[in-house]
């Protein structure tokens, strides 16, 4: 099975991933995926043909993103770029062992839903979201609003999932539930 492991920034999905690598399961993250396939030609092409933001054979990272989380539609167009070469590769990482696979999905939207057996939603309370990412990144809090407006909104992606795990806890409990989640998903197979 294909699972999503879903969450809004900084709710902690990069960490629950490292957790399930932890209990010997295939993960992956798209975006390490979409860092690989931004470094190929044919995405820099694609995507030079929508945004004034690649020089010299490099993608302006920053650039990209001022433009598309101001911009719902230029970031939908940018979606409809990368999602498609992101999907290939996952299902390509997949084919090569059919066990199941989790999948970090940090854009996810409702269109992604269909790609997955099953879906995982990492929830946290929106301040201590906020606190996290002001801690790591240092962005402002006025940016990581505008970031969280563009992302599916907690309820929808709560409503998509098949199960919940709530981070708002100490790392020994976010494991269990963790390996609770695993162990209910293996014995589907």
């Amino acid at each position: 099975m294909k699972i999503a492991v879903i969450g809004g920034i900084g709710s902690g999905k990069s960490y629950v991933l490292n957790l399930i690598a932890g209990f010997n399961e295939r993960v992956c993250d798209c975006d390490a995926i979409y860092k690989e396939i931004a470094t190929t030609q044919k995405y820099k092409s694609e995507l030079a043909k929508y945004f004034d933001v690649v020089k010299d054979g490099v993608i302006d990272r920053q650039k990209l993103g001022q433009i598309v989380f101001s911009d719902r539609e230029k970031l939908q167009l940018l979606n409809s770029v990368a999602h498609p070469l992101v999907f290939e590769r996952i299902d390509r990482i997949y084919s090569e062992n059919k066990s199941n696979l989790y999948v970090e999905v940090s854009a996810f939207d409702e269109k992604m839903a269909d790609k997955f057996d099953r879906i995982i939603f990492v929830d946290s309370d929106k301040s201590l979201r906020v606190t996290r990412i002001s801690d790591r990144s240092g962005y402002s809090k006025e940016h990581i609003s505008k970031v969280m407006r563009e992302q599916m909104s907690p309820e929808n992606m709560k409503r998509l999932a098949d199960y919940v795990i709530q981070n708002d806890c100490d790392s020994e409990t976010l494991r269990q539930r963790v390996k609770a989640v695993i162990n209910e998903i293996n014995s589907l197979n």
